[in-house]
């Protein structure tokens, strides 16, 4: 999606090299660019610890070990925000020509955002005007500062700096739109799966024409297996993502059966936010394609039941599909198992490209 950049504090030049600061993994992509086309240089991820995601001085270390390890020398990276500390609204206002509407904004962003405007960074996208209409549809986003000054305060630690500051909703519609052009033309759900919250948005013609964050994570399926099996949570884990078959035969169904009343609350919630989204914007029609990503995907029964209780095909996203990637530089086995986490980190690494 074509948008006016995000907290733009030291951008000179288009970067390639995302750091996505999940509640469970970081994760980063870098892109090299090849003529004009974005070929995979880096890929990696690194799991917090339950102490190491609440302190800044630790996960900046991380970071930095994790870039001497990589061979990375960038020193700037773009980096993304999510869930309530972000608020985007769509605003329709009067037509006029682009520094009276951009004064207009800035007057009248208050009323539509739920903070003092003194204490937040405000940044807008203005969207392509419809001829037969009077007004002009503008997307506003804001957040915090002390949400931005926290995440600048682990690239601090981390000896890096920020150069863009995106939206996770918005790096996700990024990732489909560069790598399933074929798809933008009809309405299609995006599920990103973390590991505390969920991200869904509905893309449309190039843009997120709807989008929320959800309250359930992978974390629930971890701590369900850890439960049912009594076995820690970094077992659990593992279990989760590498699926469960070198257990016996009792110990699957125990898992699938306790996981599945798990991925059935989630299907009910998805129902009921299609439902509001249909309400809200009744002129698009319902998507028949739900693309999954996030490390909450990688449970091997969760696309076979939210298709069953949708009533929708569901894929997992390939976040690479129109990346070029050389086999002899990566383990392709390897990549082929993490590819839905990295979505959002390589949605925000495209913003070089797009």
């Amino acid at each position: 999606m074509q948008k006016k950049t995000m907290f733009n504090f030291l951008q000179t030049k288009n970067p390639s090299c995302s750091l996505d600061l999940g509640s469970t993994w970081a994760k980063t992509v870098r892109l090299a660019r090849k003529g004009r086309e974005p070929q995979l240089d880096r890929v990696a991820r690194i799991v917090w610890s339950a102490a190491e995601h609440k302190d800044f001085q630790s996960k900046g270390r991380r970071i930095k070990e994790a870039w001497g390890q990589l061979g990375l020398k960038d020193k700037s990276v773009i980096s993304s925000l999510a869930g309530h500390s972000v608020i985007v609204k769509r605003v329709f206002l009067e037509k006029s020509d682009s520094g009276d509407l951009e004064s207009k904004i800035n007057e009248e962003a208050g009323q539509y955002i739920p903070f003092d405007i003194s204490d937040v960074h405000l940044d807008y996208h203005i969207l392509e005007p419809d001829p037969e209409s009077e007004n002009q549809e503008v997307i506003l986003v804001a957040t915090k500062k002390k949400v931005v000054q926290d995440l600048t305060q682990v690239m601090d630690h981390s000896g890096l700096g920020l150069s863009i500051v995106d939206v996770d909703a918005f790096a996700l519609s990024n990732c489909f739109e560069f790598n399933y052009p074929e798809l933008t033309e009809k309405p299609a759900y995006l599920l990103d799966i973390g590991g505390q919250h969920s991200m869904f948005a509905v893309f449309w013609k190039n843009q997120p024409l709807f989008f929320r964050e959800m309250s359930f994570g992978g974390k629930q399926l971890t701590d369900v297996i850890a439960s049912a099996l009594e076995v820690d949570t970094s077992r659990a884990e593992a279990l989760k993502l590498q699926g469960p078959d070198a257990l016996s035969n009792q110990d699957k169904n125990r898992i699938n059966s306790e996981c599945g009343k798990v991925l059935r609350t989630w299907a009910s919630e998805i129902k009921r936010l299609v439902s509001f989204y249909q309400t809200s914007v009744p002129a698009v029609k319902q998507a028949a394609i739900l693309q999954l990503s996030g490390g909450g995907s990688l449970f091997q029964s969760v696309g076979s039941i939210l298709e069953e209780e949708l009533q929708l095909e569901t894929r997992h996203m390939d976040p690479w599909k129109k990346v070029e990637i050389k086999s002899n530089d990566f383990d392709l086995k390897y990549l082929e198992s993490i590819k839905p986490q990295f979505c959002v980190p390589t949605g925000l690494a495209l913003r070089g490209f797009i």
